[in-house]
């Protein structure tokens, strides 16, 4: 809204609120509201000059104070008489005289009285005489008279009440400004200084203000019809819930994105403090967690739960953001006065596209297949068994389950629902990749299967669903952002996959970090540093070794159009230089240091860990073979070839 159209609404609004702006103006300071100091000086004054008028003039100013003007316009007159030009009398006689419809003799008075002392209260009644006229020159007149009476007494509320009428009368925006900001102060609780300095604040912009302006002047007084007009026609309330929302949301966002920030420092401090809590654990020969390191782990906890709810929170956002963002772009476009129309399909088709991704994010159901071949009891009794003996040395419940895999990795896993997880009741899965068990003893497995088991003691595999759903609907929506070209620096969704990923892992790998060195620490105890040091080198070295030969293998079947052969009984790389390569791999893997992104601490820091552990190794060592405890072993070997096999042919294929 421009200045002339706020000044041409408040002099629309001035013809209901009138009878209300005078009177305060004019008996401001009057009647029961008078200043009882000011009105004995006057009475003062009058009786050096003729105290006969003294009766007279406190009879006509009660006579104006309960409304009878006729009376007071007698009285006041009768002491003129006798004391010709007392500026007081003269003053107070123009407002009977306004009161009455005679604005010449008003402004008669009220000339009188400046032009026998020009004081503020004088020339605020000239103002409001003059105001009364209906001719332009008058009423510029009266503002100038408005004026000079506000800078004579600034804070008084008939001067500025003055000044408002001027402003009105007079199409000046920066008079009404100052009259009704100064009301609001000298006179709060007069409802004309509110509702006008309500509909300068919706002149600047400042929606909520007006509207509480508004509303409080009809608490004051001002006419229910009066205020919800200037609320409609301007339409305030509308504009100030606007307002309140914009400016909830502004804060939403900015706690929004602190929070981000917070749990990003916090992930990174925990990571320290994780490395701090377990360096200084005391030596033990029995497993316990430290106060520190249970100080973590619950602290771990509550910053996974919290960083998980962020991410369902931070739906919402980005929604808004997206839509938002493009709507601003086609605004722009509108203003610039021409649309492209090719780039404004890209923008809309994108739009719709991050939407879809996000959206579908949020349903990405985290899904539980069976992770391999389930092997039964009865065709390896002697490695269930062996499994249930490693249970009980480490006092927890032995797996339900164990799949084969064809690569190297051992692992265990806990299927079923969170309810189950939680009570202790999931089905407990051990994952054994036959790639893993050529060369490695029994001891050696014996070692690594008590460090899986140490994350079922300490309940690393119950709950973690939630966790787990964030990170498939991260990841999922990464995927549709970038198959749908919408992984762009533009795309604010983009931004957020791409921080709030690294802030996830961040926090969730530090977790587990922790998780894998108390895990060690289980082991060690129960099987000896030793055996667990060579059963985790084992595995890494294997897991070379595998590669190695799976890949030779792969091309050399692709040469010849061949199918592969057993992956578990090719010979062992032959050659010393690809010894040393293998053996170079394994230390750089060993020595790595751990990086923020990485699920398990660095292998040297782990061995470092477990050594320092004073605990009785009375476990011996079984220098036979894993393997020899599986007697279907070749069968369970062409099954996992054949497996390879498929994912070679269908990765192939899609190349």
């Amino acid at each position: 809204m421009n200045h002339r159209h706020l000044c041409l609404t408040l002099i629309l609004a001035l013809s209901t609120v009138l009878y209300g702006v005078t009177p305060v103006a004019a008996q401001t300071g009057s009647g029961t509201q008078r200043d009882p100091k000011e009105e004995q000086a006057i009475l003062d004054q009058l009786a050096q000059i003729n105290p006969q008028a003294v009766p007279i003039f406190q009879e006509a100013t009660r006579a104006l104070d309960s409304g009878d003007y006729v009376a007071a316009r007698q009285g006041y007159e009768k002491v003129l008489e006798l004391a010709p030009g007392f500026s007081p009398a003269e003053r107070r006689l123009s407002y009977v005289e306004t009161r009455l419809g005679n604005v010449e003799a008003a402004i008669q008075h009220a000339r009188a009285a400046v032009a026998a002392e020009p004081s503020s209260y004088n020339e605020s009644a000239l103002a409001l005489a003059l105001l009364s006229a209906t001719d332009v020159a008058s009423r510029r007149e009266g503002l100038k008279y408005a004026r000079s009476a506000v800078e004579k007494l600034p804070d008084d509320a008939q001067a500025n009440s003055a000044l408002l009428l001027g402003g009105l009368y007079n199409n000046d925006v920066s008079a009404i400004r100052q009259a009704s900001a100064k009301l609001v102060v000298v006179v709060p609780n007069e409802p004309i200084g509110h509702y006008f300095n309500g509909l300068v604040a919706a002149d600047d912009g400042q929606w909520e203000k007006a509207e509480q302006e508004l509303l409080l002047s009809q608490q004051l007084g001002m006419g229910a019809a009066e205020v919800q007009k200037a609320l409609n026609d301007l339409n305030i309330s509308q504009q100030a819930n606007q307002a309140r929302w914009l400016r909830a949301g502004a804060y939403a966002t900015v706690t929004w994105i602190i929070s981000g920030v917070l749990l990003f420092a916090v992930g990174i401090l925990l990571s320290r403090v994780t490395m701090n809590a377990v360096r200084h654990h005391e030596r033990t020969i029995e497993y316990r967690v430290s106060r520190a390191e249970s100080t973590v782990r619950t602290l771990y906890r509550m910053i996974i739960g919290l960083t998980s709810a962020y991410f369902y929170v931070s739906i919402p956002f980005l929604i808004l953001i997206v839509v938002a963002a493009t709507l601003g772009i086609f605004y722009l476009f509108l203003a610039i006065g021409r649309i492209p129309i090719q780039l404004a399909v890209a923008l809309g088709l994108g739009a719709i596209y991050t939407l879809i991704a996000i959206v579908r994010s949020v349903f990405t159901r985290v899904s539980d297949p069976e992770p391999g071949k389930a092997l039964a009891r009865e065709e390896a009794p002697q490695l269930w068994a062996l499994t249930a003996a490693v249970a009980q040395r480490v006092d927890t419940r032995a797996v339900d389950a164990i799949y084969i895999t064809p690569g190297t990795s051992i692992a265990v896993t806990e299927r079923g629902g969170m309810l189950k997880k939680l009570r202790g009741a999931g089905q407990r899965c051990l994952i054994l990749g036959l790639g893993v068990l050529p060369g490695m003893t029994q001891s050696q497995f014996e070692a690594v299967l008590a460090h899986e088991y140490g994350h079922f003691s300490n309940r690393d595999t119950a709950g973690g669903n939630v966790a787990r759903q964030v990170q498939i609907s991260i990841r999922h929506m990464a995927y549709r952002l970038a198959t749908s070209g919408q992984a762009t620096w533009y795309n604010p969704a983009w931004w957020f996959v791409n921080g709030f990923y690294r802030l996830f892992l961040r926090i969730t790998l530090g977790a587990t970090r922790l998780q894998e060195i108390l895990a060690d620490r289980y082991a060690a105890l129960a099987y000896g540093a030793r055996n667990f040091v060579e059963g985790l080198t084992h595995v890494m070295r294997q897991d070379l070794i595998f590669d190695w030969q799976v890949g030779r293998e792969a091309r050399q079947a692709q040469q010849s159009r061949s199918d592969l052969r057993n992956l578990y009984t090719l010979p062992a790389p032959d050659s010393a230089e690809v010894q040393r390569q293998i053996e170079q791999k394994l230390a750089e893997v060993i020595n790595r240091p751990t990086s923020p992104y990485d699920s398990h601490p660095s292998v040297k820091d782990r061995i470092e860990l477990v050594q320092q552990i004073s605990a009785v190794d009375s476990s011996g060592t079984n220098q036979n073979l894993i393997g020899d405890l599986l007697p279907n072993i070749e069968a369970l070997q062409h099954e996992m070839t054949k497996t390879v096999q498929k994912n070679v042919q269908q990765r192939q294929a899609s190349t």
